[in-house]
């Protein structure tokens, strides 16, 4: 029996794409979210310049969980299905890929240092960030997407989970009369970590990114927490993504000789290397010898840490509590953005 294959020619006034009808207007998620993207930058942006307290700390607690519920995503499906591919294919666009990925991690920054004390100047930056980063996008990358990818990278697109989606294992139900004081995965932390010698370079496997995680998990450990984009990236300003992960190694190996750390935000530098890049420097931390215990969550890359190490602790499979937030929503609450 004949099969007819649909083919759909995408327009958009800077070429054409003919993709098969699984593959049709790929961008077409990714497009929805950043229109929705464009119109709650304006809103924040509007409160920021006329709203009072009230207002701004409601924005303030809508922003975090719209960053947990539709921006981290939206930020991993384009660094993995998009900017992975350009920067090993079409090197040619590496430097639009670095100013995108910096972009990423000035957002998450941003989400990560809203207080209610600063609301105004920190949503004002906010919105204004989202807002030129997304026209950025749709002006220069995803035209690139159109006139360079393969059947098969669009595909990807498509089919992009975040997280790698497991399944969430429930907590045990406590004995009568037991107080947990502690989060489940915080015991499984604790439970990989005992009687090992904590010397050397290990990894813990993050389901989703809270910077929450890498200080509760820094105070467990009794570490320090580095945060190296804010210590390190964030004094070179722009010249911070053209870093090699070898000054990555230096870098954590200078703050490592001072005491044992938890390095947060590696990942900051890691979505602008590729995918093979970030998948041998992964192996050769582990296989590094520190002066102190380094421990390195990540949040964002879990696919490319070498399977089954012993120095790997994998919590994707672990119930994880919500980011904490100050006037946040109650957890089972419906978030409304009020696009306007």
């Amino acid at each position: 029996m004949a099969v007819a294959i649909i083919t759909t020619t995408i327009h958009r006034g800077h070429g054409a794409m003919t993709t098969t009808g699984e593959n049709a207007n790929p961008l077409r998620e990714l497009e929805r979210e950043h229109a929705d993207c464009l119109a709650f930058a304006d809103e924040i942006m509007r409160i920021a310049d006329n709203g009072d307290f009230s207002e701004m700390a409601d924005c303030v607690a809508r922003v975090s969980r719209y960053n947990i519920d539709e921006l981290e995503p939206h930020l991993q499906h384009e660094e993995q299905t998009i900017l992975r591919p350009l920067i090993q294919d079409h090197p040619q666009h590496t430097p639009l890929c670095v100013t995108i990925g910096r972009e990423h991690g000035l957002l998450r920054t941003l989400v990560e240092g809203m207080t209610l004390e600063t609301a105004a100047e920190d949503l004002a930056e906010f919105g204004r960030v989202l807002k030129a980063h997304t026209l950025l996008e749709d002006r220069e990358l995803f035209p690139l997407v159109e006139e360079l990818f393969s059947d098969e990278q669009l595909a990807s697109i498509n089919s992009f989970t975040p997280f790698r989606r497991a399944e969430i294992l429930q907590n045990p139900a406590p004995d009568a009369g037991a107080v947990r004081d502690d989060p489940e995965w915080l015991s499984a932390l604790e439970q990989h970590f005992e009687g090992k010698d904590l010397a050397g370079g290990s990894i813990v496997l993050f389901p989703r990114y809270n910077p929450d995680f890498s200080r509760q998990m820094a105070e467990r450990l009794e570490l320090s927490l580095f945060d190296f984009q804010k210590e390190v990236m964030a004094e070179l300003g722009k010249k911070a993504d053209a870093m090699s992960l070898q000054q990555l190694t230096a870098a954590l190996r200078e703050r490592a000789a001072e005491s044992g750390i938890v390095a947060h935000n590696v990942e900051a530098l890691l979505c602008v290397k590729p995918e093979q890049e970030r998948a041998d420097w992964l192996r050769s931390f582990l296989e590094t010898e520190w002066p102190n215990p380094v421990v390195l969550p990540i949040m964002v890359f879990q696919s490319d840490a070498p399977r089954e190490h012993e120095r790997i602790c994998d919590l994707e499979l672990h119930k994880m509590p919500k980011q904490s937030v100050a006037a946040s929503p109650e957890p089972d609450s419906p978030v409304e953005y009020h696009f306007e």
